[in-house]
């Protein structure tokens, strides 16, 4: 094709596609068409390695350091183990304390209650004590006339006043027949004079006859001797100092005596 100009712009044209699909043309690749879902699958597989790769250093870093899991579970097993054994020896130790108790309360109550016992006996026995000691009395001036143990043959012994609550006080004592009344049954009157303490006011007789109040207390039926209790109230605005206990048989006063609060 000499027709052609060379320089011509056909020719260069010419030329350039000459190159494109001749013996100098550049050399092209055939690569073969994966699916997306084979490319996946070598996506995944190469995480996967890498993954296990950097596992496998880690492991080996933590053997390098002295780290071992193994040993570590056997240490985590063994604090287990002590902790169970710790609760168990607490639990022992707290049912062995709840057993204490319960016999340390035991023994206080057993001691609190032989405790009042002693004290009931205690009690008991100095009444006993009293009554032996009028016993003696009695039997001393038993050959005494009539005069001796009171004018009509009664006698009081072992007065006692003590207060019981505010403005309530107990008294007791023992009442005896002598010379010829004993052992003979014999009802006797009882009246009570309280005196004030400052000396100045109105004295209180007991009982009030007609007040309602009961009067049994104050009828006193014996055969040879008894000890007498009872209490007595006081108003609120008055103060006593001296009690009079009266004994006396169809309104005549057989005998008398006195103690101060």
């Amino acid at each position: 094709m000499s027709w052609i100009d060379p320089s011509s712009r056909l020719a260069v044209k010419l030329r350039r596609l000459r190159g494109r699909f001749g013996i100098t043309a550049p050399q092209l690749a055939i690569r073969p068409h994966l699916p997306w879902h084979v490319k996946l699958l070598l996506l995944g597989l190469i995480a996967s390695l890498i993954v296990a790769f950097f596992a496998l250093i880690y492991d080996a870093g933590r053997s390098v350091v002295g780290y071992d899991g193994g040993e570590l579970d056997k240490l985590v097993e063994q604090l287990r183990a002590n902790n169970a054994a710790l609760d168990e020896e607490v639990a022992k130790m707290r049912s062995l304390l709840s057993s204490s108790e319960s016999t340390l309360q035991i023994e206080r109550s057993a001691q609190k209650l032989l405790s009042e016992q002693n004290g009931l006996l205690v009690a008991e026995n100095a009444k006993l004590k009293e009554d032996l000691a009028v016993f003696e009395r009695l039997a001393r001036v038993e050959s005494a006339s009539q005069a001796t143990g009171g004018a009509g043959g009664v006698s009081l012994d072992r007065i006692s006043v003590r207060p019981l609550a505010p403005k309530t006080y107990q008294y007791s004592f023992l009442i005896t027949l002598q010379g010829s009344r004993r052992g003979k049954e014999a009802t006797f009157d009882l009246q009570l004079i309280i005196s004030p303490r400052s000396g100045a006011g109105d004295k209180i007789t007991l009982p009030v006859i007609g007040a309602g109040l009961d009067v049994s207390q104050y009828q006193l039926a014996l055969r040879n001797f008894r000890r007498i209790e009872g209490k007595f109230k006081v108003p609120e605005d008055f103060n006593p100092g001296k009690v009079e206990f009266v004994i006396s048989e169809g309104g005549k006063v057989l005998t008398s005596q006195s103690v101060s609060i």
